[in-house]
């Protein structure tokens, strides 16, 4: 990380943690119209000017280390396989055979030198196009070279692989904006998945978002682990271009180190910030990653429909070479459990509440900016002129959004 920006975070670290009224900057921040976790017309123009012109995060380059292996990708909504190429691209595709449209890849996973639709073993290459048409004979001036599969876009940053419907979208790169920087240290090349879990969770996608952009809750939520181990009072966070975001808490004196990666776990590129403080990346629309020298979780928002979400945490860790994971790394993932056990046993709740009569706008602080830098995002990424009345939130907190 860029040593300006450390000292910056780090200073933002102490202001917050010594201050005894809100800081000089804050300003009130307008609620969140609650309409927004129950509409379903609001649902389906996240879907698709949220859902179908982002960039979502679909695998890691891990998951795919050989030429010819495969995963589908339906979490849009969308059929997408993704395939290494023979000249180690990795690509997408929407899983659908041109003939008549059956999937051609039906497993979640695997590895395969053609993809072959099972319903009349049309087969293309795993660069897309077309290689063979049994009886073709039968098809009267047919043009292979025009039916291969429909590519979606699919592009690698740091070993973690996006795809984006929108074949107008601007790249990867300029989408994650400082991003790029600010998170390259953990070096996600060098990163293997070492396993996922999912919850499902009776409430709207955004209610789980908003519970990650904020540590206002640890102290009462978590008093028995995260808030033994973090002081919520020492935090800083930061509103980036197009609904990214950043959050720093720093780890209480009394416990640094108590939580660090032994020599064969650890991850050697990680800087000091990241080892002496819990910093986490919003990567808009779906997820927060808490960075670490060991290993860590992705943790992915998926809307099922507008009352329920699955949780998914994609853990990733330094490679450790050959035989299974360390241990340690499985005891991160069970201890993690226990958080999210508690974290996910409000949602439901929440979204019976906003369903109800009596529901009202919710008045967020200061503190939990990020909330309402995410929410706005998702208005204008689906244009303002378009969203329902009385579910839009305010451009008030606009010019607070930083640079880096």
């Amino acid at each position: 990380m860029d040593e300006v920006l450390e000292t910056r975070i780090r200073e933002g670290l102490e202001a917050n943690r010594t201050r005894t009224a809100p800081p000089p900057e804050a300003v009130p921040v307008p609620p969140i119209p609650v309409a927004r976790y129950t509409s379903a017309e609001f649902f389906e123009l996240e879907r698709s000017r949220v859902w179908q012109r982002s960039w979502i995060f679909a695998a890691h380059e891990s998951d795919l280390p050989s030429p010819g292996d495969h995963r589908t990708f339906e979490r849009t909504g969308a059929p997408i396989v993704l395939v290494r190429g023979e000249d180690g691209a990795v690509r997408a595709f929407y899983n659908s055979c041109r003939h008549r449209g059956a999937p051609v890849v039906r497993e979640a996973c695997g590895t395969s030198k053609r993809l072959t639709c099972q319903y009349h073993s049309w087969s293309y290459g795993l660069d897309g196009e077309l290689r063979a048409v049994p009886d073709e004979r039968s098809f009267s001036g047919l043009d292979t070279d025009s039916l291969g599969l429909v590519p979606v876009r699919c592009e690698t940053w740091q070993g973690w692989i996006f795809v984006n419907e929108d074949p107008l979208a601007e790249t990867l790169e300029d989408y994650l904006g400082p991003l790029c920087e600010q998170m390259a240290e953990v070096n996600g090349p060098s990163l293997r998945r070492i396993g996922s879990q999912v919850h499902r969770v009776d409430a709207n996608w955004k209610a789980v978002v908003d519970a990650f952009l904020e540590v206002y809750h640890i102290r009462t939520v978590h008093p028995d682990n995260a808030a033994l181990l973090y002081d919520d009072s020492t935090v800083t966070v930061a509103m980036l271009p197009k609904g990214h975001s950043r959050l720093t808490v720093g780890v209480r004196p009394e416990m640094l180190g108590i939580m660090d990666p032994s020599p064969a776990a650890e991850n050697p590129s990680v800087g000091s910030l990241l080892r002496e403080t819990s910093t986490s990346f919003g990567v808009f629309p779906n997820i927060v990653a808490p960075l670490d020298n060991g290993a860590f979780p992705w943790m992915c928002m998926w809307p099922v429909d507008a009352r329920t979400t699955e949780l998914e945490l994609q853990w990733f860790a330094p490679d450790w070479g050959d035989g299974d994971t360390p241990e340690e790394n499985t005891l991160r993932m069970t201890l993690f459990e226990t958080v999210m056990a508690q974290d996910t046993a409000n949602m439901a709740a929440i979204q019976h509440s906003v369903e109800s009569r009596g529901a009202q706008p919710f008045q967020i602080g200061w503190h939990e900016r990020l909330i309402h830098h995410f929410h706005r995002a998702i208005d204008l990424a689906i244009g303002e002129s378009e969203i329902p009345e009385g579910a839009a939130v305010s451009a008030a907190l606009d010019s607070y959004v930083e640079d880096a």
